[in-house]
Formats: structure tokens, sequence, C-alpha cells
């Protein structure tokens, strides 16, 4: 086997697309209301759209990510104990009898 041959190789995608994709969304309407093929019977039982409303506005105090120790204290890790590091640093090796 030759693996410069392999590498040189160029990648050919198994799925082959018809046509172009970039007007695909472009000229399509937006969605409003029941789907073409519901049936007349069971468009009056269906509950129309309701508007989208307005996004609120995000409050301009929260300037990124919070840090730990802004965290309140039930969020915070509990503290661990001398048996618990001896445990981590042992790799988790205990001498059983």
């Amino acid at each position: 086997m030759q693996p410069s041959f392999i590498s040189r190789a160029v990648h050919k995608p198994l799925i082959q697309f018809v046509g172009s994709r970039a007007n695909l969304w472009k000229n399509a309407p937006s969605h409003a209301g029941p789907h073409p093929l519901t049936p007349a019977n069971l468009e009056k039982h269906v509950a129309k759209a309701s508007p989208v409303p307005t996004p609120a506005k995000q409050p301009t105090h929260f300037k990124g990510a919070l840090e730990f120790a802004d965290l309140p204290a039930r969020y915070r890790r509990a503290p661990l104990s001398e048996a618990e590091m001896e445990a981590i640093e042992s790799g988790g090796a205990t001498l059983i009898i």
C-alpha cells in the first residue's frame, strides 16, 4: 500500500445535492396558520397562534460569567476532609486487611 497516494486523494462526499442551496429558504413564506392539509372541521378547534412577545431587555449590570467566589454558600463546593484528600493523593488505593 502506498500511503502517499492515499494522502493525496481528495475527499468526495457520497451524497450529492441537486441545485444550489443558496436560495433554499429565501422565498419560503413564514408559517402563518395551520398545515395546508388540515381538515376543515379540525381548523376551528385548533388554537390560533399568539403574537410573538417582544423580548425583555437583558439587565445591563451583568457583564459576563459569575465567579465561584460570588456563588451563594449552598452552591459552593463542600470543603474536603483530611481522609478525602489522603484518598485522592493515594489514587484511591487503600490497604484492606
